[in-house]
């Protein structure tokens, strides 16, 4: 008889560093495979034994992924101990645990009570709604903290055709099918029925299909205006390196050489990276006054990240569209902080090394940028993880979007690859061409088909031009962000009521 361990954790932390290379490092294959490990011991558990393994699987994948927080909490405070990177480290593979424990807890908790020939597949469709709508709620829960994103599909990023369906039913469609194809293998291996296995190969493939028949469809979408010509522009300061007397001659230099670069090519728009001018904007600023005068021969509209004032030592994270002639031609405030860094929880925040003090007051509406190249949704950093940071200005007109970001306090993580694979989800979910540029991060273009047309990283300053083109269509995803997850709830509490409805002495 085997143990305990052997049955249910030794699985569980099996998937779980598994779950390194599939999630954090999207992976195509690995995809469909990782957790049939965890759901094997699923398969037979009870409660008890489901949270203990859900727990094993969140221990095995958060110490490897969040030990990244241990030296870089030196980096980002300056100080010379480990206190704050530990207390944090701990903390979040804690939490990540305790919600991979309950989430699988509540899978041992819904399956079918009265088996049947096919109740097995009843149960991987309860898995997986499970999941897809835990994903929501821990996405929604920490929007600020982009270090948790963990979503089962994210291997699927990897390829063209499987994060097409993303475009109908959202991110989560992407984590639906990957659990409930490792549950089906799961089942197959745990009872050793050979013939099944046709079930999970057919999900899969008509899936595949799916998404191959809406990325056919949509190649054939036309523009419905001319393509705008950008420039992008990035420093790729270090976050480390201060904007002070003792740096500021040469960080000024290097940004008037990338204005005249560009300015050079005759872009339509100059888009740089978030608070590419690391203060807050006044009309008669000459930093910018300089910039505007450097590139206004090509004529140029700006799209730079500049801080705007609120309150002492509070701040708007901002993005300004300045016209040729110095004119705003709009501006967006970012709505979703990061937490600890942009704005505290419960009082408690990183000193960050570089910060200066100020914490930032989070914007009041998502509109569009209304300029001469196009209705421009703009995204700050982390935004671009969260669906409803793109379907909602495009839901308000938008026909390209920007993502201005700063990669720099996470410039050696996965977390930086993950931006660029969020940045692609965004493109397909709603439809629209993406670009994005990252101070130390990546830097490019997402079609909106989901193809790469750039993506660059560098340690040095650079300019890269690209070509957008624009859209005004408006998926279901973009219309109905969380439509699919809605229906996945929907179906646990019918799951629910069902069980409840079968246990005996019920009437």
């Amino acid at each position: 008889m085997r143990s305990s361990f052997t049955s249910y954790i030794l699985p569980a932390i099996v998937s779980g560093l598994l779950a390194t290379g599939a999630a954090t490092h999207p992976n195509f294959w690995l995809s469909w495979l990782y957790l049939v490990p965890l759901f094997f011991a699923l398969v037979n558990a009870g409660t008890g034994n489901a949270l203990r393994a859900g727990i094993a699987f969140g221990v095995a994948l958060g110490l490897p992924s969040f030990y990244w927080m241990v030296p870089g909490a030196a980096r980002f405070t300056g100080s010379s101990t480990n206190l704050y990177g530990i207390a944090v480290y701990v903390l979040s593979v804690v939490f990540l645990a305790a919600y991979f424990g309950f989430i699988n807890w509540l899978f041992a908790l819904l399956k079918q009570r009265r088996q049947t020939r096919f109740s097995f597949i009843a149960d991987a469709v309860i898995v997986a709604a499970v999941y897809a709508v835990a994903e929501a709620l821990y996405m929604n829960l920490t929007t600020g903290m982009p270090w948790f994103g963990f979503h089962a599909g994210n291997g699927l990023l990897a390829n063209l055709y499987t994060i097409q369906p993303a475009s109908v039913f959202g991110m989560h469609i992407l984590s639906f099918v990957v659990v409930m194809v490792n549950y089906l293998l799961a089942y197959t291996i745990a009872k050793r029925k050979w013939t099944i296995i046709v079930y999970p190969a057919i999900t899969a493939c008509v899936y595949v299909v799916w998404g191959s028949a809406l990325y056919a469809g949509f190649s054939k979408e036309q523009p419905v205006a001319a393509p705008v010509t950008v420039a992008l522009l990035n420093q790729n300061i270090e976050p480390e390196i201060r904007w002070d007397d003792q740096n500021g001659n040469k960080l000024v230099a290097a940004l008037f050489a990338l204005d005249s670069i560009a300015a050079a090519q005759k872009p339509g728009v100059m888009m740089w990276s978030e608070s590419a001018v690391p203060w807050t904007y006044r009309p008669d600023d000459d930093l910018v006054k300089e910039m505007l005068r450097i590139s206004s021969a090509a004529g140029p509209m700006h799209l730079l990240g500049i801080n705007t004032d609120f309150a002492d030592n509070v701040v708007f994270n901002s993005v300004y569209a300045i016209n040729k002639d110095g004119r705003v031609a709009g501006r967006y405030d970012k709505q979703r902080l990061l937490s600890f860094i942009e704005q505290d929880v419960a009082g408690l925040s990183f000193p960050f090394l570089s910060s200066g003090g100020f914490m930032v007051q989070p914007g009041a509406a998502t509109t569009p940028l209304q300029t001469a190249y196009g209705s421009i949704g703009v995204m700050i950093c982390n935004e671009s993880t969260l669906p409803q940071a793109a379907a909602e200005p495009v839901r308000k007109g938008a026909t390209w979007l920007a993502n201005l970001s700063n990669d720099g306090w996470f410039r050696e993580t996965y977390l930086a690859d993950l931006h660029f694979w969020n940045v692609k989800l965004r493109a397909v979910e709603c439809r629209r061409d993406v670009l994005v540029c990252s101070n130390n991060g990546y830097t490019g273009q997402v079609k909106a088909t989901g193809e790469v047309a750039l993506q660059v990283r560098d340690d040095q300053a650079f300019v890269k031009m690209v070509t957008v083109n624009q859209y005004d269509n408006v998926t279901l995803a973009a219309a109905y962000p969380f439509l699919f997850v809605y229906i996945c709830a929907i179906g646990l509490v019918v799951a629910a009521v069902r069980n409840r409805m079968l246990q005996p002495g019920s009437t």
